[in-house]
């Protein structure tokens, strides 16, 4: 309430002078010892009033102005709720019935708003009979209202407790040293006991008071002596400082709400639940009360959940069950079943066409599965090692040499950060481009001093810098998060578990966060990447080294190079596109390493082969891997339509065919004919697909899905031959014309 009031007296600070002049006045009244005057109290204690009154008004006309903002209206919600248990408390301490019954019906929307089962069913009927006490049972009425709602024992203010709190007193008597162990089984025992305890309890009790021997007791609150007030301020103080030190809640602005402590957000689904809680709430309490109460429902009728999502609900892991895979294998079957009936009684129906032209289920089974999801491509890997035995059996054996043993592979460097660079040739000029984001997935394992963000950029920065010591010019690229591409879609996928999105600030503790929980959510990354970005700059404000960050479509240096935005949405074709700008501004000699353990990097750098400097290469979890090898062994067309084959057969967002792995794509890739290797060409070049180049591709499946000696060029006659061949179900006919599309 502290920071509340002191944003309050920011906004107005006249309030401020006004409050305090009439705290002085009480303060200065009351200081006066034996001379204090009643008259003069009572005074300035209307003084006082006034002045609170005026503020009161004033700090809800604030508060209902600053409500438009998320935090400030769930933190002042939480308030007021803590504000209503408080007072339900205060009632049964003070043994107010009044109190007890305003706080208990302010209390009644939570229960519904939280789903509180028990209390929902009951609580409402537990208000209503108490008002009705009133009314029907005045005397009982007249009871409670005087103070025995609740058990008072002393006559010290505040401390009187319920029944059931006064119960629990009664059961103390009964229990000894260790609770009550190894009493009689005999039945009379105990009840001798049971009656018998108490009544020595009264017994002893009155003896003592005779002789004064409780005199000595406490006049005052337990929680008003010195040692209770030092201990309770100084548990205020560090819950304060905890809070302050992830900033002031009641001061952030806008329409996200976030955990003050982790600094997580709440999804934007759930904004609105929590916001509107009470709302919802009381309009649930007041239609309970009109249907079951008022109303002929039963009271023990079924209770629904309303499942409104808090903020330790909203960001729970939500598992959803798959379509049944056997649901869409027996729609096909019985659709071919019926077209085989119908082949048979009616001869208009061409079933060689049929069969070779119509697929006879939901989703083409070349590219889905039977509950209609894309196939993943596993096996992309692969390539790597594929095309790197391609460079081997190009080259003659003897000028084949094996690594070395000491020789670093990617993982290795990005792991230790040391990078084996020993060469005969030197170049004049050396550039790194590294992939960002798989260096920070590489710190997974935070040391132990990552406590906040600001820690893990530096532990960022010195992962880098080590990585690429012995390199003159450092390119430094990240992926680019965006909510409408493709590729959010994948990492969608590849998640386990629902996404939650942090705050990146210095400050945010990530001590007791994976840093795979932390980067869930697509935000949460391109926040990162902007501050590691900038924070990598920073770090080498005066380095020697040419530095250059590209995030977020926005690329800078420590040097004074300006560079365009640009729209690459991902980190491998944007490390094509620094390259080509490095290659342009270098001289000839120059050496290019990528540091990416990624397929596709492998494929772009080799099919834009002549527009980067000769000398590159690319530090891979295999090891150094050398371009100009695999552009001979592939040759110049081959190369330039690696992209729109690896594409075509199988990638992240397009997904893969149905049996056919990239060791036998590869196989037919380099045994296409030219055209094919044309067609393929265009797929990167043309926005519309000509239907030559459609005919020219279905050859091109026809190849992988052809059985072993027969050359077959379409796609029906490819699907009728496995029906005659191997009287294959429509479910296994995977080729289909559709894929054209």
């Amino acid at each position: 309430m502290k920071w509340l009031w002191r944003e309050f007296f920011k906004d107005n600070p006249q309030l401020k002078y006004v409050s305090l002049k009439a705290t002085e006045g009480v303060e200065a009244a009351c200081s006066e010892g034996k001379d204090i005057k009643a008259e003069s109290v009572k005074q300035v204690n209307r003084t006082l009033l006034e002045a609170t009154a005026e503020v009161i008004t004033a700090f809800q006309e604030w508060e209902e102005q600053k409500s438009q903002h998320a935090m400030f209206k769930a933190m002042m919600s939480y308030l007021h709720r803590v504000e209503t248990i408080l007072f339900f408390v205060a009632a049964t301490r003070k043994a107010d019935l009044e109190l007890h019954l305003q706080a208990g019906e302010a209390l009644s929307k939570l229960f519904f708003a939280m789903d509180r089962i028990k209390y929902k069913r009951l609580w409402p009927r537990y208000i209503a009979d108490m008002h009705d006490l009133r009314i029907n049972h005045p005397q009982t009425w007249e009871e409670q209202h005087a103070g025995n709602i609740s058990v008072t024992k002393s006559v010290i203010p505040f401390v009187s407790v319920g029944a059931d709190h006064a119960c629990e007193h009664l059961n103390k008597l009964m229990k000894i040293r260790s609770g009550i162990i190894g009493i009689s089984n005999n039945a009379n025992a105990r009840q001798r006991f049971f009656m018998v305890t108490p009544e020595l309890s009264r017994l002893s009790k009155e003896f003592k008071s005779q002789f004064d021997m409780e005199a000595d007791r406490t006049t005052e609150h337990h929680e008003l002596g010195p040692s209770a007030v030092k201990r309770a301020h100084g548990t205020i103080d560090k819950i304060k400082a905890a809070i302050l030190s992830h900033g002031n809640p009641f001061t952030t602005e806008g329409e996200k709400l976030y955990n003050v402590i982790t600094l997580a957000y709440i999804p934007d689904e759930y904004v609105p639940q929590i916001l509107n809680a009470n709302v919802t709430g009381q309009k649930l309490y007041e239609d309970y009360v009109s249907e079951r109460i008022n109303g002929d429902v039963s009271l023990w009728a079924p209770v629904k959940k309303v499942n409104n999502k808090m903020f330790l609900s909203g960001n729970k892991k939500i598992t959803v069950k798959l379509r049944d895979n056997t649901v869409d294998l027996k729609e096909t079957k019985d659709l071919f079943a019926r077209l085989m009936v119908l082949a048979r009684s009616n001869r208009d129906i061409n079933q060689k066409e049929a069969i070779g032209n119509y697929e006879f289920t939901l989703t083409p089974r070349a590219l889905f599965a039977s509950n209609g999801t894309i196939l993943p491509c596993h096996d992309k890997s692969k390539l790597i090692n594929l095309l790197e035995k391609l460079t081997r059996e190009d080259v003659p054996h003897e000028d084949h040499q094996l690594p070395q043993a000491g020789s670093t592979t990617h993982q290795d460097a990005m792991d230790t950060g040391f990078t084996d660079t020993t060469s005969t040739d030197q170049p004049s000029r050396k550039i790194a481009l590294v992939d960002g984001m798989v260096l920070v997935q590489r710190l997974s394992k935070k040391p132990a001093t990552v406590v906040t963000v600001k820690d893990l950029s530096g532990c960022f920065n010195d992962r880098l810098m080590s990585l690429t010591r012995d390199y003159d010019e450092i390119i430094l690229v990240f992926d680019t998060y965006r909510t409408d591409s493709l590729k959010s879609a994948t990492r969608d996928k590849r998640r386990q578990g629902k996404a939650i999105q942090y705050q990146v600030r210095d400050d945010t503790n990530i001590k007791h966060i994976p840093l795979s929980r932390f980067l869930s959510h697509d935000q949460t990354k391109a926040d990162l990447t902007d501050y590691l970005a900038a924070k990598i700059l920073e770090h080498n404000r005066g380095s020697s080294k040419l530095i250059i960050t590209s995030a977020s479509g926005n690329t800078r240096s420590n040097k004074d190079l300006l560079f365009e935005e640009n729209n690459h949405k991902e980190a491998d074709t944007l490390l094509i596109h620094q390259a080509v700008l490095a290659s342009h501004r270098n001289p000839a000699d120059a050496q290019l390493m990528f540091f990416s353990p990624d397929t596709d990097i492998l494929l772009l750098v080799t099919a834009n082969y002549d527009l980067l400097l000769k000398n590159k290469s690319i530090s891979m979890a295999c090891g150094v891997v050398q371009i100009e090898p695999l552009w001979r062994a592939l040759g110049k067309e081959r190369a330039k339509a690696l992209p729109a084959f690896h594409a075509f057969t199988g990638a992240d967002n397009t997904g893969r065919f149905s049996r056919i792995g990239k060791a036998t794509w590869l196989q037919i890739y380099l045994k296409a004919d030219e055209d094919i290797i044309n067609a393929l060409q265009m797929l990167l070049d043309e926005a519309e697909v000509a239907e030559g180049m459609l005919s020219t591709l279905a050859s091109f499946v026809c190849a992988a899905y052809s059985p072993k000696g027969i050359n077959i060029k379409t796609i029906p006659e490819i699907r009728w031959h496995l029906f005659c061949k191997h009287r294959a179900e429509s479910d296994k006919l995977r080729v289909t014309s559709s894929l054209q599309l």
